[in-house]
């Protein structure tokens, strides 16, 4: 479809869009200056440092992913977004839906402030099947939203949708669901999910800061689990009390050893320290023992879908600390969100253990691929001299019997047999061998590197700047060292070819 063709089908959306706000009063929550959406059609996806894999806002500034839901064939992903600049800001839902969790549209601003005291902060959404909320409109489900709003003190509120997540209508004309619990303006980020067991939903609210330095209860950090079985009516019916709780606090059941019948619950902050534990609806309870999900320097309020249709935990998160890139490099938007990841547990000598990897569905941006079997450092070096490629998804596997050095676009990933790492940076991973191998897997993108050790088991999440003009790929071994498996896909980006 031509460039020309393109704006036209937005220009009808948006025409269509916002005919139905103007006829229909108080349909969406607005305060119009917000609704900037018409103006970034005159963005397109090809700036240099743009990311061609991962999801960024058309322009303007992006944090938090919000509301991350499945329904009806689409894949929901609200987000933190200034609608008026660059910088953070006027916080408003973003909104953009994906068929495959890969290939993203972007489309005007779902939730926008209602009044000039107070954004609208990160949050959840669901799907109300049973129609608990009684908006429901033929046989569309209802979206139902939750998310902090600030003035003097936090408070959670929410809001519904009747359109498949497009307009918005507010719950209790925008005033709390969740009233503030005592916690001053600390109280937000509600994630909420439906509990089959027990029937009821359930909020988990983070509420107070903890203090690494502290271990007493004055200095321990305070999440709320709440339920509800209309999404109104709201109770608190457990609390937990950690060091190192600090909002975006999500909790998900996942599958041990690929196992459906054999579950444990993982519960996490924005920063992705964890614990593994049992939840009964009201209470999670855990061997108290925490652990970090993510050892990379950009990682940060991850979310997992809600209703998700397949079976699998998925999950987005924000990688925080762009401004450093876009702003410098004059880009008209700010921040972008991590490649989605799978979520599963896994039992190692150690005990259970998270893993993430990315979503099968990669595999649809493969172009072109290399691949090579039982083949010395030296010889593969020779072999991949004349591959030139800027996206790429690499693994290999080795035995760790000398340093190895990769260089990916001049960038530069050491392995230390001493310590057993992988360095990249200042960013360390543990890279112990499994069944006498090493195995890494790296995602580059334009701005990104994401590394994920051993199927996972460690994870690293950062910004870095390939070079413009080096798409080449090295790899250097202290002792000629034989790699069992080397492949490297290069990757189509994600975004239509005919953009500005």
């Amino acid at each position: 479809m031509s460039i020309k063709k393109n704006v036209i089908c937005v220009f009808l959306f948006l025409s269509s869009y916002f005919n139905v706000i103007s006829q229909t009063p108080n349909k969406v929550i607005q305060n119009k200056e917000f609704q900037t959406f018409p103006s970034y059609l005159d963005i397109g996806y090809n700036q240099i440092l743009r990311p061609q894999f991962h999801f960024t806002s058309l322009k303007n500034w992006n944090n938090d992913p919000n509301g991350l839901v499945w329904y009806a064939g689409e894949y929901h992903m609200y987000f933190q977004h200034n609608p008026l600049g660059v910088k953070w800001g006027n916080m408003t839902w973003g909104h953009a839906v994906s068929k495959d969790l890969v290939h993203w549209v972007q489309l005007p601003h779902a939730i926008l402030p209602f009044d000039k005291e107070g954004g609208i902060f990160s949050g959840t959404a669901v799907i109300d099947y049973s129609n608990q909320l009684l908006k429901q409109i033929d046989t569309t489900k209802t979206m139902v939203a939750f998310f902090t709003h600030s003035k003097k003190i936090s408070y959670q509120a929410a809001a519904y949708s009747t359109d498949k997540g497009r307009t918005y209508n507010l719950v209790n004309n925008g005033e709390a669901i969740v009233p503030n619990q005592g916690f001053d303006n600390g109280e937000r980020d509600p994630k909420v999910f439906w509990y089959e067991p027990n029937k009821t939903w359930v909020m988990v609210l983070w509420v107070k800061r903890g203090a690494k330095e502290g271990t007493t209860e004055q200095k321990l950090g305070k999440v709320l689990i709440l339920n509800s079985t209309n999404l109104i009516n709201w109770k608190v019916v457990s609390e937990l009390n950690r060091e190192w709780v600090y909002e975006c606090m999500d909790l998900v059941e996942l599958t041990i050893d690929g196992n459906k019948n054999k579950k444990k619950w993982l519960i996490y902050d924005a920063s992705f320290d964890y614990e593994i534990g049992d939840f009964n609806g009201t209470e999670f309870v855990s061997d108290k023992k925490s652990f970090f999900g993510d050892i990379g320097k950009n990682f940060y309020a991850a979310q997992s879908y809600n209703n998700s249709p397949d079976g699998r935990t998925v999950m987005i998160g924000w990688m925080n600390g762009g401004d450093n890139v876009f702003l410098k490099g004059a880009m008209p938007f700010n921040q972008q969100m991590s490649f989605p990841t799978t979520m599963d547990l896994r039992t190692t000598a150690d005990g259970l253990r998270l893993y993430r990897w990315p979503i099968k569905e990669i595999e649809s941006l493969y172009s072109s691929t290399y691949n090579f079997k039982n083949i010395k450092s030296k010889t593969l070096l020779k072999k991949i001299n004349n591959i030139k490629a800027e996206l790429i998804d690499l693994s290999i596997a080795f035995s760790g019997l000398g340093n190895l050095k990769f260089n990916i676009r001049g960038l530069d990933i050491l392995y230390d047999k001493k310590t057993e790492t992988i360095v990249f940076q200042k960013t360390i991973l543990p890279a112990p061998k499994v069944n006498g191998l090493i195995k890494l897997r790296i995602l580059l993108d334009r701005t990104s590197i994401e590394m994920f050790v051993n199927d996972g088991a460690s994870v690293a999440t950062n910004y870095a700047v390939s070079s413009a003009e080096n798409k080449s790929i090295s790899i250097e071994s202290s002792i000629n060292e034989k790699i069992k498996q080397f492949t490297i896909h290069e990757l189509k980006s994600i975004w239509p070819l005919d953009t500005k």
